[in-house]
């Protein structure tokens, strides 16, 4: 499973831009909380979420994945042993091996970035939420994490491929799912729906509001792929 997280995030994220600690924080090699936010979304959200809470793509899609609410940590949580977890992951026991280590991917000054900022998220969670919304808008959506995010969070009720023939078909009625194979809404009503919910714009209130859940860049994503099930 840890070469399989590897893999993941190196087909999410390996193309994507990397802005140095001289643009986040001032001067190149200077650690600080805003880069850390940064380097947690495109590096430790796909396990911990993007909020830090552990509702991150792989907890939601594997079975018996560990728990990675970071709000309840099971390890210490002084700096030095999260550094030590970041870097070494589940190489050294107790942490799970499904933590991958990141001493080699990252460098010392993203490594310190994602420590104080793992620390900021225990200390201020409405901050940090903050800073991690205002630095999600900054990554560009992906197709394969709109995917991963459709099919954990989406699929129940409109299917794996989109037709509304989801496990909860059966259950929600009057209306049923939406098939949104024959959708042809823009992006802006998407983004409206995904965010607020289908109350927010007149439509089912059982289509629940997940802009508390997902970030900008993840609902974007997720758009991206709803498009790809059209069938026109």
């Amino acid at each position: 499973m840890k070469g399989f997280v590897l893999f993941l995030l190196t087909g999410l994220f390996g193309g994507s831009a990397w802005a140095g600690s001289a643009e986040q924080c001032g001067e190149e090699a200077r650690p600080c909380v805003e880069y850390g936010a940064l380097v947690f979304q495109q590096r430790c959200a796909l396990c911990h979420g993007s909020d830090g809470l552990g509702e991150g793509i792989l907890p939601l899609s594997v079975k018996d994945y560990p728990k990675t609410n970071l709000l309840e940590p099971r390890y210490g949580t002084d700096p030095e042993t999260v550094m030590r977890i970041v870097k070494s992951g589940g190489a050294r026991p107790p942490v799970s091996p499904e933590m991958p280590p990141w001493g080699d991917e990252l460098t010392a000054t993203q490594l310190e970035s994602v420590v104080q900022f793992v620390n900021y998220l225990r200390q201020d969670l409405d901050g940090a939420l903050a800073m991690l919304r205002a630095k999600a808008k900054e990554l560009p959506p992906s197709l394969k994490t709109g995917r991963a995010i459709f099919l954990g969070r989406c699929a129940l009720c409109h299917g794996r491929t989109g037709e509304g023939n989801g496990k909860m078909a059966r259950i929600i009625k009057n209306p049923p799912p939406f098939n949104l194979t024959k959708s042809g809404a823009p992006d802006d009503y998407l983004r409206r729906i995904i965010s607020g919910g289908g109350a927010s714009v007149g439509r089912s209130p059982r289509m629940p509001p997940w802009g508390n859940d997902l970030s900008a860049n993840e609902i974007d994503s997720v758009i991206l792929f709803i498009k790809t099930l059209r069938n026109y």
